[in-house]
């Protein structure tokens, strides 16, 4: 807590960080007291700085350096898109993940069944603390039929609903994925699916969707019957 009132004022006039109390005080949660010591703004004492460093700090230093306005929430962070409103709803919730990490979706499904108008983002920290951004969403699909002549070459129980629902499916492995799926419409294949198993982890994601991204095709993530989409996004 920042009890000095011109102090506490300089702080949040600096992208807003921290949350304004009353008598003019400042509520600073540890990634936010983190940066504001980085930023010299006040001092921490070793032992603070080592009781605070957390994975949330990694991303948030990175979106605050970026120039953005972050808020820390309970899930992740808040973050509001330049020339946003900041007392109105977050652009997107961000949520930290370590490239060595095995896969957990859990936060991710407890943010998208919120269903609220903001963004999932999650921020995949490299072993240089380099922080890469991606958006997840939820995906449906719609009925479609295959083209004459053209069939399914796959039999998986993992994606059974997409060949009931009439979409192609082929084998994805020049694209390092499992299946690559077309619609009536698509000439090429719009989608990467990717079956998620155990043993997987955030870096295999962020190799996919490099792949993804370099020949114009969207990633999705198959797991446990969820249908997951993921893009690379920038900040």
């Amino acid at each position: 807590m920042i009890t000095n009132e011109r102090l506490a004022a300089q702080i949040y006039n600096k992208g807003k960080t921290g949350t304004p109390q009353e008598k003019g005080y400042l509520l600073l949660h540890p990634e936010e007291a983190l940066y504001c010591d980085y930023r010299k703004d006040i001092e921490l004492s070793d032992k603070e700085r080592d009781k605070f460093q957390n994975d949330n700090f990694i991303v948030y230093k990175d979106l605050k350096d970026r120039g953005l306005v972050v808020k820390v929430d309970d899930l992740g962070l808040r973050v509001y898109d330049r020339k946003t409103e900041t007392k109105g709803q977050a652009s997107a919730i961000v949520l930290p993940k370590k490239f060595d990490d095995e896969i957990d979706f859990t936060n991710i499904f407890e943010e998208l069944g919120k269903e609220l108008e903001r963004r999932v983002q999650i921020g995949i920290i490299d072993s240089d603390k380099d922080v890469v951004y991606y958006v997840i969403k939820n995906i449906e699909w719609p009925n479609t039929k295959m083209k004459e002549g053209q069939n399914s070459t796959i039999d998986d129980e993992e994606v059974k609903e997409l060949i009931d629902k009439g979409y192609q499916l082929n084998s994805g492995l020049k694209f390092g994925t499992h299946y690559r799926v077309y619609d009536y419409e698509s000439k090429h294949a719009p989608w990467l699916i990717h079956v998620v198993r155990e043993g997987i982890n955030w870096l295999d994601i962020a190799r996919m969707v490099r792949v993804g991204h370099g020949v114009n095709k969207i990633i999705v993530l198959s797991y446990k019957k969820n249908w997951l989409s993921i893009e690379w996004i920038k900040p």
